[in-house]
């Protein structure tokens, strides 16, 4: 059955949601990596233009931190962005 973003939305939680298959997926993945652990991560910021388009990890924040790090990174093309705790959820 096709489903639209709109309506999927309306029952995130329904058997045939695409959201909540992808979550008990995601859920099965993680069960099955031995020893996981959260913690902070370090990241490589890089940038490279092709064709007037930018892509790459780019930090954005103009403070620093006590230990001079930035507090968040924007990611290319998309402008998705990262900040501490690093935990995989990101901002648009």
């Amino acid at each position: 059955m096709r489903r639209y973003w709109a309506e999927q939305m309306k029952r995130p939680h329904d058997e045939h949601s695409v959201v909540a298959r992808a979550d008990a997926r995601l859920a099965a993945v993680l069960a099955g990596l031995p020893e996981r652990e959260y913690c902070d991560i370090a990241i490589q910021p890089f940038q490279l233009t092709v064709d007037g388009v930018v892509f790459g990890l780019i930090t954005e924040c103009d403070a620093e931190d006590e230990d001079g790090e930035r507090d968040r990174a924007e990611l290319y093309p998309d402008r998705l962005g990262f900040s501490a705790p690093w935990n995989g959820e990101y901002d648009t």
